[in-house]
């Protein structure tokens, strides 16, 4: 049986909600919509990263296999996606492009974070982060 525990993190006034499964973390950041909220989570997402690395390893008893740069980077291009999806329904009135930024809004505004055999797109997230998020690396595996 594969156990859920959510968990709420306070990054300064933002409340982050996660839940907690093995192999996977989903991190909500649906209830933020304006840009200097999302703008203030980006920096703050090697903080939120560390607290969950801590929290699944005290949950499960071993580290989730997820290095923070693969981390950061499924976290940022999620976040980056979401803005602009956030941006075409509020600003261009074209029903398919409502429909499609409504998709993805709903689809990037949760983050679904998990190991290689349950995340399919962990290797994009992982080149991503051998390419531009080096400063976050952590030695895993």
């Amino acid at each position: 049986m594969n156990k859920t525990i959510k968990h709420t993190y306070q990054i300064a006034h933002f409340s982050i909600d996660v839940n907690f499964c093995e192999f996977v973390v989903s991190i909500d950041f649906s209830p933020y919509k304006q840009t200097d909220d999302l703008q203030f989570l980006y920096g703050y997402s090697p903080q939120l990263i560390a607290l969950i690395q801590a929290q699944y390893q005290e949950i499960f008893g071993k580290q989730l296999q997820i290095s923070d740069d693969s981390f950061v980077a499924e976290i940022w291009g999620h976040l980056f996606a979401y803005r602009i999806a956030i941006w075409v329904k509020k600003n261009l009135q074209f029903k398919p492009l409502q429909k499609l930024a409504k998709f993805v809004a709903y689809r990037s505004g949760i983050i679904d974070c998990g190991e290689r055999q349950a995340d399919s797109n962990r290797w994009i997230w992982d080149f991503l982060g051998k390419l531009f998020f080096q400063k976050y690396k952590t030695v895993q595996q």
